[in-house]
């Protein structure tokens, strides 16, 4: 947004060397944001994402900002994530140099600030909680939305069986190796996957392997995904890495049972209005499944709690106005 230089609009770094080599991309693209803020003259810088955070950081502080505000969706060095040893002290070297440089540090989970807190990122009065938040969804009634979802894949599910959903980019920090998995411990269900990503090709495979193919369904992208939601009777996200996942937010809209992984801050906002189990272990995942599949009365007041926990404490007026807070509270 426009600042001193009084100018607003959404642009686009120019930067495209191609190979990436030697971090000639996050150099250029550092120079460039360093120019824009010069010119643009922001009050405040906010940024997300790992990589952003430490780039546009370094620009804003060297091009005079007043204020730096950092989001981690997630730190990447989350110790459940697969990374060497080296790689993840190189992450939060990286993080404590950016940190530097940054005013707050907004965590979407308790769990994420005392991880970073550990690993000594930034001093705690620069660390503070902020929990993701959403407006009301228009959502599909279950039968149109399972009829579009067919009819978006190509093939022949069948409307009538259980259905198991996930929502998200088939990416590794996803683990849906370990979803598909699951699977073979819930044959009355098929599994429907709405993501695109670079492990398509894998978790097509994996389904092969483990003789689910009939009963596995990767859609592909479609956006906005959240509106096909109450499709599925039981939602699922088997993740190794996460902050607070906006997909387990529109899932709890969307009053469906509930099944995660105890990574991030998913356990903050699922225990007891959900299950939460541990990750990389298919038969605990196919266990929750299957327990949430047969006592149905439990799964709908775990279902109708976390829909009211999510009114209360997680909608989007809520987020902003907290995020606004930390504006405020900045000395310009």
């Amino acid at each position: 947004t426009g600042g001193r230089g009084k100018k607003s609009g959404i642009r686009f770094l120019s930067n495209a060397f191609r190979p990436y080599f030697l971090f000639l991309n996050d150099a250029a693209a550092l120079l460039e944001l360093f120019f824009i803020f010069k010119k643009e003259k922001p009050d405040v810088v906010h940024l997300n994402s790992s990589k952003a955070g430490v780039i546009g950081s370094f620009a804003a502080k060297l091009a005079g900002v007043p204020q730096v505000v950092f989001t981690a969706h997630g730190w990447v060095f989350n110790p459940e994530n697969k990374l060497s040893r080296l790689r993840r002290r190189f992450y939060v070297w990286f993080h404590r140099l950016a940190a530097g440089c940054q005013d707050r540090i907004i965590n979407v989970s308790e769990y994420d600030r005392q991880l970073a807190l550990k690993e000594r990122i930034a001093p705690e009065e620069k660390l503070l909680t902020v929990y993701n938040g959403i407006s009301d969804i228009n959502f599909l009634l279950k039968k149109d939305a399972r009829k579009n979802l067919r009819a978006l894949s190509g093939r022949e599910i069948d409307l009538e069986k259980i259905w198991i959903g996930s929502v998200g980019r088939l990416v590794s920090e996803k683990d849906y190796e370990t979803l598909i998995e699951s699977a073979v411990f819930v044959p009355e269900a098929v599994l429907v996957i709405i993501g695109s990503g670079y492990e398509y090709r894998k978790l097509k495979a994996k389904a092969e392997k483990f003789k689910v193919q009939d009963r596995v369904f990767i859609l592909g992208n479609i956006a906005p995904a959240a509106p096909y939601l109450k499709a599925f009777d039981l939602f699922v996200l088997s993740s190794v890495k996460e902050g607070l996942p906006y997909t387990v937010l529109e899932a709890m809209s969307a009053e469906l049972p509930i099944v995660v992984t105890r990574v991030g801050g998913m356990t903050e906002i699922v225990d007891g209005r959900g299950l939460v189990m541990p990750p990389r272990e298919p038969q605990e995942l196919a266990r929750a499944i299957n327990y949430l599949l047969k006592n149905s009365e439990e799964a709908k007041k775990m279902a109708a709690e976390a829909k009211r926990f999510l009114k209360e404490k997680l909608t989007l007026k809520r987020m902003i106005k907290e995020t606004e807070r930390v504006y405020e509270n900045s000395n310009f």
